[in-house]
């Protein structure tokens, strides 16, 4: 991988932004000190120099894109799709990045791995480097999927963000797809607007009537190129200059627009969302989250924010049920720590206490039962189905482990 950081360090904004340029240095030939930052030009203004910086590694990277699908490969042979999303906490810089992976069977989709990272940001929202914000996390996630569930990498990974539906060809989806020669395809909630894809274009697609799931609209630019397609995909009621039915999809990399787009349509749950399964999933998972922590954070240490990640990350929804029952079964105060809890005192059998609760008494031995009750509430039903090994063989700070 282009760089390794333990989850305990993702947090550590300079770090976090020196292994994403390193990463993208090293791909296309700059100099890796030309894009290095430290944590305080991060949380600076950003000059010109380093727009300028990041326009000629994304212009760099495009000259690597393949916006054609590989040879012999079609969706006959899709098994398994990724969802990537990133959420972000209103008003602050931190956010929870989601990698999800479903499996196609008989035309179905189901959840078979999630993973989330936190993820603290100094560095602005600026249109059109989104790369800066995003890509790192990316990567971690990847990293992370090899490292503990290797045979379930997707045969594709939808972005929720653009591909070459980028001023300079070159979005999250197209950038993440390049660095790690993965397949990839932007799905954009938004239509994005630039220099050769103006306004009057953006009118002119959203007004463009897309009456059944599958109809779309080419997204052509000034210059002609095709930037992708504005795709129906739900069957609720489409209206005139109304998009919120519409996903703006575009090749990210290995793949022509007319296959991403049926990827897309391949992903779309019958009656559900908008949004293709797994991006949907990614995003639901990181709204749990995000709730689970706003009923702690204005009490609890930023720390305690890891043990909410790794009970969505380790725990199964059995799981995560069991030990909910087993704090409201010894009645410890909300203020008591998990250390603080006499194993003898629980009624379960022994098996339960191995391979569950010392396992995350051990992992969190100061974590409060109140912090615990938040995290071990939080509510997936979509992911209801999946299940995880046993706590005992699972890592804190790492992603989810198959169960045997």
């Amino acid at each position: 991988m282009s760089y390794l950081l333990s989850l305990g360090l993702l947090g550590h904004r300079s770090l976090f932004w020196r292994g994403a340029c390193g990463a993208c240095a090293a791909a296309t030939g700059l100099p890796v000190t030309e894009h290095v930052q430290t944590l305080e030009t991060a949380s600076a203004s950003v000059t010109s120099s380093e727009l300028k910086d990041w326009e000629d590694l994304q212009k760099n990277l495009r000259t690597r894109l393949r916006d054609c699908d590989d040879d012999g490969w079609t969706t006959d042979d899709l098994r398994r799709i990724g969802g990537l999303d990133i959420g972000f906490e209103d008003g602050t810089n931190r956010a929870t990045a989601v990698l999800v992976v479903c499996e196609l069977r008989d035309c179905h989709l189901k959840l078979i791995y999630e993973d989330s990272v936190d993820v603290d940001m100094a560095l602005p929202y600026i249109s059109g480097f989104l790369f800066v914000r995003e890509i790192p996390a990316y990567e971690l996630l990847l990293e992370r999927l090899r490292d503990s569930a290797p045979d379930v990498e997707p045969d594709v990974f939808l972005v929720d963000g653009s591909g070459l539906f980028h001023p300079r060809q070159c979005g999250s989806a197209s950038h993440f797809g390049i660095l790690h020669n993965l397949r990839t395809v932007g799905v954009a909630k938004k239509l994005l607007c630039f220099e050769d894809f103006d306004k009057e274009h953006g009118r002119i697609v959203e007004e463009k009537v897309l009456s059944k799931p599958g109809d779309s609209i080419p997204l052509v630019g000034t210059s002609g190129f095709n930037y992708g397609f504005a795709v129906r995909t739900s069957a609720a009621k489409a209206k005139v200059q109304d998009s919120s039915r519409r996903v703006y999809v575009s090749a990210g990399h290995r793949f022509s627009h007319d296959t991403a787009r049926n990827v897309v349509l391949k992903c779309i749950v019958d009656g559900g969302s908008y949004m293709p399964e797994p991006i949907r999933l990614a995003d639901l998972t990181g709204r749990a989250i995000e709730r689970a922590w706003k009923q702690i954070h204005a009490t609890s240490k930023p720390q305690s924010r890891q043990v909410i990640m790794d009970v969505s990350n380790l725990l199964d929804d059995k799981q995560r049920k069991t030990l909910l029952a087993i704090l409201d079964e010894v009645e410890a105060e909300p203020s008591a720590v998990l250390s603080s809890i006499s194993v003898d005192s629980i009624k379960r059998k022994q098996a339960t206490k191995d391979e569950l609760f010392q396992p995350l008494q051990e992992m969190y031995p100061d974590a409060t039962v109140l912090e615990l009750r938040a995290a071990l509430k939080m509510e997936k039903p979509w992911a209801a189905d999946l299940r995880k090994a046993s706590l005992r063989y699972q890592q804190a700070g790492r992603a989810m482990r198959l169960s045997r």
